[in-house]
């Protein structure tokens, strides 16, 4: 039998389903992730050199942290600076998160998490910072002589423009502090499942994702739409402490560590990168995508150092005159 006869007498539809799982392994190869030690005895010479650098930004970022966090403790009381430091310490754990990534790139996901969960703790601590720039809630009510506040502020601006301007009462102000504390308990729930269907069930975990997307959306909303009413309500009586400087610099968090990233993973796709498992392309995209995280962090807690200048509630000089007073 020559070879055209043993062609025909094989079954079509097997050689497409070889081709097929053949395409198919191709494929799984170059979107796994592989484990930490296939990872660094296939480390190429552009994952070292990312490496080296991320460590470098993420000490870069530690040390503006110290820097802040010092200056912080020479210049506010204690009610306004432990959550301070909080907010000024979400952004060197981000850098820490995003480093963990590209040393293990297997724990991408979980170091996507922790960047996730700095905005859903950092939004609680921040509004909780805004009512202490005014002593409590009871206090801005009568500083402000129940004042009414406008609604209309973003994300909602454009679709709250028929709602009326609202009287800051106590029961106003506790559905404002529930819309802002729903995030850390309803996102995290949504955060944890995901984590598990991830590590357990990759299959599972691509059917489900999508029914989740909605709802951590409408928290965010929610969550961004309260600090934003608030921060305009402090902001009249406290008009000189950089909030609405403060309040962007939380919000970088879900642009660059949330948005970005699902847009640069989308666009990375075009472009060939790595080569077969493990120094595959997604490796390589996640590398590239968190190296700029590393960048942008470094300059956000630039801006936070700035923003967070103000209020200044001890001077120096007192500082001084209480230590000289103690040493006599």
């Amino acid at each position: 039998m020559n070879a055209s006869e043993i062609y025909s007498m094989m079954d079509p539809s097997e050689n497409i389903s070889q081709v097929l799982d053949q395409n198919g392994n191709n494929s799984n190869s170059l979107r796994t992730l592989p484990t930490v030690a296939e990872y660094y005895e296939n480390m190429t010479a552009f994952l070292s050199l990312a490496i080296f650098i991320a460590t470098l930004l993420t000490i870069l970022n530690i040390s503006i942290f110290a820097t802040t966090a010092s200056r912080l403790r020479r210049h506010l009381d204690k009610p306004l600076l432990r959550p301070s430091i909080m907010m000024v310490g979400l952004y060197p754990i981000i850098s820490v998160a995003a480093l963990v990534t590209i040393l293990v790139p297997y724990s991408w996901f979980i170091c996507h998490t922790v960047m996730h969960v700095m905005f859903m703790v950092g939004g609680p601590v921040f509004r909780t910072l805004l009512f202490r720039y005014v002593s409590s809630e009871q206090n801005y009510v009568k500083e402000t002589a129940a004042e009414a506040v406008q609604l209309n502020t973003p994300p909602c601006c454009c679709c709250c423009l028929c709602l009326p301007m609202v009287i800051p009462t106590k029961a106003k102000l506790c559905i404002s502090r529930y819309m802002v504390w729903q995030m850390p308990f309803w996102q995290g729930s949504i955060m944890l499942v995901m984590n598990i269907l991830y590590y357990r069930d990759i299959q599972l975990y691509r059917q489900v994702m999508f029914f989740f997307i909605p709802f951590i959306i409408s928290s965010i909303v929610l969550g961004v739409w309260s600090l934003q009413i608030t921060v305009r309500m402090i902001s009249k009586v406290r008009g000189d402490y950089q909030l609405r400087k403060k309040m962007f610099c939380l919000q970088l968090v879900v642009m660059l560590c949330k948005l970005q990233y699902l847009v640069l993973y989308d666009q990375l796709d075009g472009i060939k990168m790595g080569g077969e498992y493990p120094i595959n392309h997604t490796v390589y995209k996640q590398t590239i995508i968190n190296i700029l995280i590393l960048v942008e962090m470094v300059l956000v807690s630039m801006m936070v150092q700035s923003a967070y200048r103000t209020p200044v509630q001890v001077q120096i000089d007192e500082v001084n005159k209480e230590k000289e007073v103690t040493r006599i």
